[in-house]
């Protein structure tokens, strides 16, 4: 008896020391409080709490037809997912989840209670609610890559990712930065490469682009959040670049402000942005032509005021594209331009010849003229003046989109009036 005693399951979180014991309290049914995640995070390690969230899923699998022991379930894991904010707890979870004989039926029954459900932790229902969106945009990234992979092991995967995508939309009026993130990322990548009215997208970005963008972009002219908010650029600008007419004026209106406040960092982002476009895997031609574009404009907004250190930045980002076959219509639209100051035009002209010596051309490339970097820095009245160390952006590598959504979501930025 004695022996019974003391390995006896406890009947609240409080007080587990055990992975046993969490198995047995997730068993059991018992909900799990915020206020006790704090004790349960100092007692177990990572591989511990990695063990106890794929016991939630498996559970999930099981029970996902008893509405009342899966509401305990998926808002228990929420509360551990929230207070760990780790994602390779989130990909575990969602790991065990698909690898449950009733996984198709649990997916629908995640999103369903996710989303809509109401939870009994009031005094943080915002945390949860917004990890409660990151893990189903993660759910859908996962099951789109899984029809893609197994094509035909996911007879209702289409319906699933449409219910999602209802679900998502209805909770895009948000306030929340990190919500409006997550969905940021989430309709970019799912709708990359699909229908081109991208409809899901355009509609968040007619909802909050304004506001997310610029929210992005002051984070990025801000010492201690550049490397976040350039890495979570760098990798979903492109999406936004693939979007509608009105998406692409709020990006105009979005890069002209920036670059008349923030002329040198907003030239350094124009770099480190076109580099990347460059090499980004997949088919992102529209984007590359799309900011090509928004170049030509801010090109034209350079050269109206005169800035001659911004026309030479944007000039040489569109050096990066002449393999393209677009950049010489565009650059042609360019030359064409009546409002664009001469000087500019000049040297857009040189560099043309420059970038394709092979050309026949007005005024054909001599013998020894530079390349078209080595010209921008040859023209006395674009030739930068700056010395010493070149300037550039803090980098972070790796850091994954929901650590990313969580730090700049949790930014408040106090703007001034």
């Amino acid at each position: 008896m004695q022996m019974l005693g003391a390995t006896q399951s406890p009947t609240s979180w409080k007080g587990t020391r055990s992975v046993d014991q969490a198995v047995a309290l997730v068993d059991l049914g018992v909900l799990l409080k915020w206020r006790d995640m704090r004790t349960l995070r100092r007692t177990f390690t990572p591989e511990d709490e990695e063990k106890i969230v794929r016991h939630f899923a498996s559970r999930l699998g099981e029970r996902c037809q008893n509405r009342l022991q899966a509401e305990i379930l998926v808002e228990s894991v929420m509360i551990w997912l929230a207070n760990a904010a780790s994602e390779k707890l989130l990909y575990a979870f969602l790991e065990e989840l698909f690898s449950q004989p009733s996984c198709e039926n649990a997916c629908w029954t995640l999103v369903e209670i996710a989303l809509t459900s109401e939870i009994a932790e009031n005094s943080h229902d915002g945390d949860i609610f917004e990890m409660a969106v990151a893990l189903i945009c993660e759910l859908g990234i996962s099951i789109q890559e899984y029809l893609h992979a197994y094509p035909g092991e996911f007879p209702r995967g289409i319906a699933l990712l449409d219910h999602i995508a209802t679900y998502l939309l209805s909770v895009s009026n948000t306030n929340s930065s990190c919500i409006r993130l997550s969905l940021l990322h989430y309709f970019g990548v799912t709708e990359h490469g699909g229908p081109a009215s991208r409809l899901c997208f355009n509609r968040i970005m007619s909802r909050f682009g304004h506001t997310v963008l610029d929210h992005l972009f002051n984070l990025l002219f801000r010492k201690r959040s550049e490397g976040v908010a350039l890495q979570f650029l760098l990798e979903n600008l492109p999406y936004v670049l693939e979007a509608d007419r009105h998406s692409q004026k709020i990006v105009h209106e979005t890069f002209k402000y920036y670059m008349l406040k923030q002329p040198e960092r907003f030239s350094l982002f124009v770099q480190a942005f076109a580099d990347q476009l460059n090499v980004i895997e997949g088919d992102f031609v529209e984007a590359r032509k799309t900011f090509m574009q928004h170049l030509a404009a801010l090109l034209k907004v350079a050269s109206d005021v005169n800035h001659k250190q911004l026309g030479r930045e944007f000039l040489t980002a569109m050096l990066k594209f002449d393999a393209e076959p677009f950049c010489r219509e565009i650059m042609d639209t360019i030359m064409a331009e009546p409002d664009i100051r001469k000087p500019f035009r000049e040297l857009l002209d040189q560099l043309r010849t420059a970038a394709h010596p092979n050309e026949k051309r007005e005024t054909p490339r001599e013998p020894g003229q530079p390349r078209p970097r080595e010209l921008i820095d040859a023209v006395a009245q674009f030739r930068s003046s700056k010395r010493g160390r070149k300037p550039s952006f803090s980098r972070v590598e790796g850091l994954g989109t929901m650590h990313q959504v969580t730090y700049l979501g949790g930014i408040l930025v106090q703007k001034a009036s």
